[in-house]
């Protein structure tokens, strides 16, 4: 079932502009808290339609893209949106952003959010498929309490990153060492695995090949796994990203290399008991002495169905205009998109009691993270097979390499 905003009448709308988004989400509970705002500045009516965020995240949505109701705009990001593109649920928004403010938005978020369409073909060239609306990259966060108690220290390196998460299971009571998300879902290898596994020098896609079980992921995976039975959460299986988060901010453990949009959660008062107590570091390097953190983009979609397109255009321009996002960012909307909302003196001063965050975030999405993984169409089913060779490691139904192995043999036959 789709939940419509309470009070929209069809009958009375002259132009429509319907928009497709997820629950649990910041940005379009602040799309529908200011609703009638955009109704009021452009005489559109705006329906405003939401889905459980499981479902929304699976992308099984194009039957809500496609027939008389289809949405004109809707929510996606790397990964789903790829899939989109070949099904035809994409319109390039090139001509729409000419003579905008789009120069205004961080240059790397524009530049993930092209692509050709074809496999192999690197983001940054190609049309315009989004416009980014939130951004998250992959910091560490850690409890300096929780480590001082046990004498350790900040780990700079994912070898040290694993040995405190252990000791601080070993040593604290009820304190498991390190966050990780799970679940079968596809976006379990997106963000703290994929950024340890690029900076062990591992990778997706070697040549137009399956890398997943080259030496340096069997490695990386090998760690992850060992590391995640002895100090990760105790139910990693149905550790979704939402309650990763609230249990992180309950208290839960001690280190998390996941998304640092949750600092949303970390600081606020309603969500989180450790407000103020938390320390943010970039992620720690691999034993290349690499570090290279993934990246994400929340974006908006005008889809190639949509009824009106200058009124899809219309609603992304108010949507995710520097007036909006500045003021989303105070209602849990993270991270800001925008470099002029980095530098507003007004942020600054939002996150001024969050320690090294401020520093930590903008040097991610400016500088230090890209999205990783190989652009193709199919990805969500690359990503599945790779979680399921994932899961079957940690349950024992095979040997980490057999499983990596058996895994790039398949996505092998996905692409070719």
């Amino acid at each position: 079932m789709w939940t419509t905003r309470p009070g929209y009448d069809p009958r009375m709308a002259q132009a429509t502009v319907r928009f497709l988004g997820p629950d649990t989400d910041a940005y379009v509970a602040s799309v529908e808290r200011h609703a009638e705002e955009f109704e009021a500045q452009t005489g559109i009516e705006l329906d405003i339609r939401i889905i459980p965020s499981d479902e929304y995240f699976s992308n099984e949505i194009h039957h809500l893209l496609d027939g008389a109701g289809a949405a004109d705009v809707y929510m996606s990001g790397p990964v789903l949106v790829w899939e989109h593109v070949a099904a035809g649920y994409v319109e390039p928004l090139d001509e729409f952003a000419a003579g905008s403010d789009v120069d205004d938005f961080v240059d790397r978020l524009l530049e993930c959010n092209r692509w050709s369409g074809r496999f192999g073909d690197p983001l940054g060239q190609g049309a315009l498929l989004e416009i980014p609306v939130n951004c998250e990259s992959y910091n560490l966060a850690y409890v300096p309490e929780v480590l001082d108690a046990a004498s350790l220290g900040m780990p700079d390196t994912w070898r040290e990153y694993f040995d405190t998460a252990g000791a601080v299971a070993r040593s604290s009571g009820g304190v498991r060492g390190f966050a990780q998300r799970g679940t079968d879902a596809w976006h379990t290898m997106y963000t703290g695995y994929a950024t340890q596994l690029w900076s062990y020098g591992g990778s997706d896609f070697e040549d137009g090949r399956c890398a997943i079980a080259a030496p340096a992921a069997v490695q990386a995976t090998a760690e992850f796994l060992d590391a995640l039975r002895e100090a990760g959460p105790t139910d990693w299986l149905d550790q979704r990203w939402y309650e990763l988060a609230l249990d992180f901010a309950r208290g839960r453990y001690a280190l998390v290399v996941d998304s640092d949009h949750y600092v949303a959660y970390f600081e606020d008062p309603a969500t989180s008991e450790l407000v103020g107590r938390i320390a943010y570091a970039p992620p720690p390097v691999g034993p290349t002495g690499l570090r290279r953190p993934n990246l994400w983009t929340w974006s908006l979609v005008m889809n190639t169905r949509a009824a009106d397109k200058p009124a899809a255009w219309r609603f992304i321009e108010w949507a995710s205009s520097r007036e909006f996002l500045q003021r989303s960012v105070f209602e849990g909307n993270m991270n800001p998109t925008r470099t002029s909302i980095w530098d507003d003196e007004r942020f600054r001063e939002h996150t001024a009691g969050w320690g090294s965050f401020y520093d930590v975030a903008r040097g991610l999405v400016e500088r230090d993270a890209f999205v990783l993984v190989t652009p193709a169409a199919n990805y969500l089913e690359i990503a599945r097979r790779w979680v399921r060779a994932l899961l079957d490691a940690y349950a024992g139904r095979a040997d980490v390499a057999g499983a990596l192995q058996s895994a790039a043999a398949d996505i092998d036959d996905l692409v070719r």
